[in-house]
C-alpha cells in the first residue's frame, strides 16, 4: 500500500483584492455564467512562498446581465522546508480550488443586498474551470504564455 507523504505546504492567506459589482439591467436574465479571466503565478526568489492571484468574471458572456460582478482573489502559500512539495507540482486547479469557497461565500453574500435574486454557485470542477481558461487563452493567441504562467502544460 502506497504510504501518502504530507505536502509540507500551508495557506498563509487567501484575501479579496478587488471587486466590480454594478447593477446594470432591472430586466436582465436572472443566471451567472462563471469564468476564470485572469491568473499569475509568481515564486518568490528563494522558492519558499508561492503567490496565486485569480480573477473571475461572474457573469462572462451574457448578453444582457441582471449585474456586472467581477472580483480578484490572492492565495499565499509557504513550503514549510525542502522536502516539501516542489511549486511545480502544485497544480493550480488545486489553488483555484481553495479559492472557490471564499467566492461562492462572497457572490452569496453580496448579491444577497443586491436588489436580485441570491445567487449561489453550483459545484465547480477547478479542472474544467482551468482547461476552459488555457483553451479560451490559446484561441485569443496568449495560449503559450498563459499554460506556462499558469503551471501547466497546454492541453
Amino acid at each position: 500500500m502506497e504510504s501518502l507523504k504530507e505536502p509540507g505546504i500551508t495557506i498563509k492567506f487567501i484575501r479579496l483584492l478587488r471587486a466590480n459589482v454594478e447593477m446594470v439591467n432591472a430586466d436582465g436574465q436572472p443566471q451567472y455564467n462563471l469564468r476564470l479571466v485572469g491568473l499569475a503565478r509568481r515564486e518568490s526568489p528563494d522558492g519558499k512562498v508561492l503567490d496565486v492571484q485569480a480573477v473571475f468574471d461572474i457573469m462572462h458572456g451574457i448578453e444582457k446581465p441582471l449585474f456586472n460582478f467581477t472580483c480578484e482573489y490572492i492565495a499565499r502559500y509557504e513550503r514549510q522546508g525542502e522536502n516539501s512539495l516542489p511549486w511545480s507540482e502544485f497544480t493550480t486547479p488545486l489553488a483555484l480550488a481553495h479559492l472557490v469557497p471564499y467566492l461562492r461565500e462572497f457572490i452569496s453574500n453580496v448579491t444577497n443586498r443586491l436588489p436580485a435574486p441570491v445567487l449561489m454557485l453550483d459545484p465547480i470542477n477547478t479542472g474544467a474551470m482551468m482547461a476552459d481558461y488555457i483553451r479560451r487563452s490559446q484561441q485569443s493567441g496568449e495560449g503559450k504564455s498563459t499554460a506556462a504562467q499558469a503551471g501547466t502544460n497546454p492541453p
